[in-house]
């Protein structure tokens, strides 16, 4: 039986679908690489190592397990790399905000950039909402477009303002879900 006529793929998709998924995309290499390890035992083997592993065109009952296995391996992995990133993220916020407190102590004039760029940002977001929908007027067409295209520039800027001065309760959030997935996947 040649190699390239076995749809492993598919075969692993009955099993584990989101090891399947990953094995079409991305991070093929690291689905490949977590299901030679759980299945063979080899982290090292190869995609065709794999392959000829699951050449019987069926599954043993041992092969089966070590597919689902090796897809909630997958899964508590990818847990950890979105809590790395989501981490990153809240570290970057928190130095951000911890740089421009050192900076007002230290009394550098550079210490009200985030506060003089915020409230620019805050006071232009809300200038365009009381110009949109509170003044009537006449807009020419270009008028109206240039409003419009501020508009829709400043609704971003406005989201990071919040988030910087607040913090970000989706990413919160987001932390939070990762670490209860992983705290799930470790005690399966």
């Amino acid at each position: 039986m040649n190699l390239q006529d076995i749809d492993w793929k598919g075969m692993i998709g009955g099993i584990a679908p989101g090891l399947a998924a990953a094995l079409g995309g991305p991070l093929a290499g690291v689905a490949v690489k977590v299901i030679a390890d759980k299945v063979l035992g080899q982290p090292d083997a190869s995609a065709d190592d794999v392959i000829t592993a699951l050449s019987t065109g069926t599954l043993s009952v041992e092969q089966i397990v070590a597919l689902r296995s090796a897809e909630q391996a997958l899964q508590v992995e990818m847990a950890k790399v979105e809590q790395a990133r989501e981490g990153a993220f809240i570290a970057d916020t928190q130095n951000a905000r911890q740089q421009t407190v050192e900076l007002a102590r230290e009394n550098t004039s550079i210490a009200w950039a985030a506060p003089v760029i915020s409230t620019v940002i805050v006071a232009g977001f809300f200038a365009c909402i009381a110009m949109l929908f509170f003044f009537p007027r006449e807009w020419d067409e270009r008028t109206a477009n240039l409003l419009n295209v501020l508009f829709g520039a400043l609704i971003p800027g406005f989201v990071q303002v919040c988030n910087y001065w607040l913090g970000s309760s989706a990413g919160s959030k987001r932390a939070g879900d990762a670490v209860r997935k992983i705290a799930e996947q470790a005690s399966k």
